[in-house]
């Protein structure tokens, strides 16, 4: 008895010893096609009689992880590795659960035997230059958590059978060439946390989310700006109910109709719907104080119309709506947002409604609309302003003195109204101020230069500023 177990002891030990030798050539193999290794650590030629660590590794090869010599973990991210690589060497290692390439420079393709690694718990090849399409075998890894192909060169479609990986929580694809309808996706998904398909060449729609209750509830980040996407936003109404949903991006493709309130998304941080074809007026429940956590919403270059009342949410922090055909007044309030863009709209009014805006702003654009009035003297509060633009509206009358009190102010474009009289002396001693263009004006009088001879003329070129004295680096008083 005795014999047999010393017998079977030293056959465990050899056949560990020749799996870890395996483990190793598999190594030595990949590592064959890396012509250039700036860290001069993961390319070396491991050397068999070289020291070993702890759990089995050769200690001249960083960034791998072994147990009882066999491969747990290679991550070689940013490591300057440059070559055309065989992911095939690699596939004889049973008890790989780690893969990480990403940021190098690596030529290759996803093998098929690819779905011999059942042990693989996360793929990461990001940032490289891999091609080809995604081999049906990859739906055999039941362990996969994460898989990260972003900024690539694959295409083709997805393979079917992504309804097996029960597991896959972080899908990102962004930055390749996939085609094929995102409905069929959707559908197979299980319960992903965080999905990018960005920058791909996807078609269809968004409608079969809502088929799949999973999806709904799991889902936290969901990226699928810049592809070809048509139709509604989402079919059912209301819209499905995403519990946990925190960011959503569906920006740049041909999605059309109403945008839904997003009423019951309660953890909504960031969305992101510009460069599209929605129509209709924007949800009041998206500016609600009440209504959601949201704190960055764009709409913009779209077909939105109806007037913008008030936004009374503390937690809205950017907001970009230009581009559409919003019409009324300004909004009374604008709660704490510190970007607003309305530009290129058909707002209209007095601008003295910035009176009751909060000292939260930092930049404005409302450019390109039909405002009236001029900038109100009584605006103390702008002390974070570091941008103003309302060029080519309808503004007329005087710039008050407050205009260059604002100590953050670099940027002021008032170009294109009607404004007249004189300039403001403070406005060439402003701190900060770095770009003035109030052009297409009717300034008159003498420029308030300091420390310099008295310029009749309404155009001023930047060389007669004395740089001493001013920080303006551009100046447009055509």
């Amino acid at each position: 008895m005795r014999l047999l177990i010393l017998c079977l002891s030293i056959w465990a030990a050899s056949a560990a010893a020749a799996m870890a030798g395996t483990d190793m050539e598999a190594l030595l193999e990949f590592g064959r096609g890396i012509r250039q290794d700036s860290s001069g650590h993961r390319a070396t030629p491991w050397n068999p009689t070289s020291a070993l660590d702890s759990d089995g590794c050769p200690l001249d090869w960083h960034g791998v992880q072994c147990s009882n010599g066999q491969i747990l973990s290679i991550a070689f991210d940013g490591a300057g590795l440059v070559g055309n690589v065989s992911l095939s060497a690699l596939a004889s290692m049973p008890m790989l659960q780690n893969l990480s390439l990403s940021n190098n420079k690596l030529v290759g393709v996803l093998p098929r035997d690819l779905g011999s690694m059942t042990s693989l718990q996360l793929l990461d090849l990001s940032n490289n230059m891999f091609s080809g399409q995604i081999p049906a075998e990859l739906t055999k890894l039941a362990n996969l958590g994460h898989l990260n192909l972003s900024s690539n060169g694959f295409g083709g479609a997805l393979p079917l059978g992504l309804r097996n990986l029960r597991k896959l929580k972080y899908l990102d694809l962004r930055g390749n060439g996939f085609t094929g309808k995102l409905d069929d996706i959707f559908a197979e998904l299980q319960s992903p946390v965080h999905v990018d398909l960005s920058c791909n060449r996807f078609s269809g729609s968004l409608i079969s989310i809502s088929d799949n209750s999973s999806v709904v509830s799991t889902l936290q980040y969901l990226n699928v700006s810049h592809n070809m996407l048509s139709g509604a936003l989402f079919e059912s109404d209301p819209m499905p109910l995403f519990d946990s949903l925190e960011v959503f991006d569906a920006s740049y493709n041909m999605l059309e109709g109403n945008i839904p309130p997003f009423n019951f998304v309660i953890s909504l941080k960031v969305l992101r719907l510009q460069n599209n074809n929605f129509s209709g007026s924007i949800p009041e429940a998206l500016f609600r104080q009440t209504s959601m956590v949201l704190t960055e919403l764009d709409l913009s270059c779209n077909q939105l119309t109806g007037p913008i009342r008030r936004v009374t949410s503390m937690n809205l922090k950017y907001l970009n709506l230009s581009s559409n055909s919003l019409q009324g007044t300004l909004p009374i309030t604008f709660g704490s947002c510190s970007v607003v863009d309305l530009s290129r709209n058909m707002l209209s009014g007095n601008l003295s409604v910035i009176r009751t805006w909060g000292n939260y702003i930092e930049t404005v654009d409302l450019t390109s609309n039909r405002l009236t009035g001029t900038w109100p003297n009584e605006t103390t509060q702008f002390l974070r302003l570091t941008s103003l633009r309302i060029s080519d509206n309808l503004l007329a009358g005087e710039l008050p003195t407050v205009i260059g009190t604002y100590p953050e102010l670099i940027s002021i474009d008032l170009s294109l109204n009607q404004l007249h009289g004189p300039l403001p002396g403070n406005l060439f001693t402003a701190v900060k101020l770095t770009y003035l263009n109030l052009s297409g004006n009717s300034f008159a009088g003498t420029l308030p230069l300091p420390n310099s001879e008295a310029k009749s003329s309404t155009f001023i070129d930047l060389l007669v500023l004395p740089v001493q004295t001013s920080n303006l680096s551009f100046v447009d008083l055509s």
